[in-house]
């Protein structure tokens, strides 16, 4: 049972590799972005209490989340992009995680998820509504952390404390400019941690 788990996960992400490097003009981009979120994902992963599958959901909307920009004309790449997901045959996906990673890119960047305003969100039941809103909480400083596509964020490790999450980030240079675009994208998930959280560049 278990190598029948791995193989269809090795077959989803095929599939998503893929279809990132069709579609997204940048996929290595959204593979250091998935590489980032993963790695928040893990060092928090006290706090939030979700597992592998829900893990596979977070690397499947980082690997995807710019693909909108194939066919964006005004703006809206991140909307683009969860259309184009909704139409996606990914292996190994029901309807309902084909949804919620569709709504993970959706909402790394702009609006944040809104049960009142947004109808693909409304339809899911409150603990997958959780889960959205985790997940996209990750993916925004993630993206934030690779704002000029240049990798100078290598890697990053995170420490907790009753107050405070230490991103601290391995870098190739002067990041400055990527730890202040993960704060201004960071609101999501300070709601979630119910934490601050600090950044430090080596």
């Amino acid at each position: 049972m278990q190598n029948r788990r791995s193989r269809n996960n090795e077959a989803t992400i095929e599939f998503v590799i893929k279809t990132s490097q069709s579609y997204d003009p940048d996929p290595d981009h959204s593979k250091k972005v998935s590489l980032l979120a993963l790695d928040i994902f893990d060092d928090l992963q006290d706090i939030h209490g979700y597992g592998a599958g829900d893990r596979q959901l977070l690397e499947i909307a980082c690997r995807l989340h710019d693909i909108g920009w194939s066919r964006v004309v005004s703006g809206k790449h991140h909307k683009l992009s969860r259309d184009i997901i909704l139409k996606l045959d990914i292996p190994g996906l029901t309807n309902s995680q084909r949804l919620m990673c569709a709504l993970i890119a959706r909402y790394h960047t702009k609006a944040l998820p809104d049960a009142t305003r947004h109808r693909h969100f409304a339809s899911l039941d409150r603990k997958q509504r959780e889960i959205v809103e985790w997940l996209a909480g990750m993916l925004r400083i993630a993206d934030g952390l690779d704002c000029s596509h240049a990798n100078l964020v290598k890697r990053l490790k995170c420490t907790i404390n009753s107050k405070i999450v230490r991103i601290k980030l391995e870098s190739a240079g002067n990041c400055g400019r990527e730890m202040e675009k993960a704060r201004l994208k960071q609101e999501l998930l300070l709601k979630k941690l119910e934490r601050m959280i600090e950044y430090r560049c080596s």
